[in-house]
C-alpha cells in the first residue's frame, strides 16, 4: 500500500497548498470541489455522502462558507426543511482558478516526468481503482 500512501500524500499536499492559497481549510475546499462537480447546487446530506463524512461537519463546512460568501443556501419551495447549497459567482470563479492551476501542476509535472511514466502511472491507478471499484473505470469521469 506504499503506492496508495504515496498518492495520497500528495494529493494532500496539493490540498493544503490550494486551500492556503484560497484562505480555506482543506475540508472547505473539498466541499466547494464536490459542489463545482454537482454543477454548483447539492444538498448537505448529498455532499456529507459524497464526501463520506458527517452531515454535521458538512453543515459546519457549508457555514463557514456561506461566512467567506463562496456559497449560499436558499429556499426549497416543494420542501421548506430542505436547503441546497449552492456556490456563488465568487465560488465558481475560486473553482475556475484552482481548475486552471490543477492544469498548469499537470503540465510543470509532464515537464518534470517523461510522457511514457505518466501514463504508466496512469494505468497503474486506474488498475488501483478498478481493484477497490470495479464499476469506476466504467462510469464516466466526473473530475473536472
Amino acid at each position: 500500500m506504499h503506492l496508495v500512501r504515496e498518492v495520497l500524500l500528495t494529493y494532500r499536499l496539493f490540498l493544503r497548498q490550494a486551500a492556503a492559497e484560497f484562505g480555506v481549510t482543506g475540508a472547505q475546499l473539498e466541499v466547494l470541489r464536490q459542489l463545482a462537480l454537482e454543477d454548483g447546487r447539492s444538498t448537505t446530506s448529498a455532499l456529507a455522502r459524497d464526501l463520506a463524512v458527517d452531515p454535521a461537519a458538512v453543515t459546519r463546512l457549508v457555514a463557514g462558507l456561506e461566512r467567506l460568501e463562496l456559497v449560499s443556501r436558499e429556499d426549497d419551495e416543494r420542501d421548506g426543511r430542505r436547503r441546497p447549497v449552492l456556490l456563488t459567482p465568487v465560488g465558481r470563479a475560486m473553482m475556475l482558478d484552482l481548475h486552471a492551476r490543477m492544469h498548469a501542476s499537470e503540465v510543470a509535472l509532464t515537464a518534470a516526468i517523461d510522457g511514457p511514466s505518466i501514463e504508466s502511472a496512469v494505468r497503474v491507478l486506474q488498475t488501483m481503482r478498478s481493484v477497490f471499484d470495479p464499476g469506476a473505470l466504467r462510469r464516466p469521469s466526473r473530475s473536472r
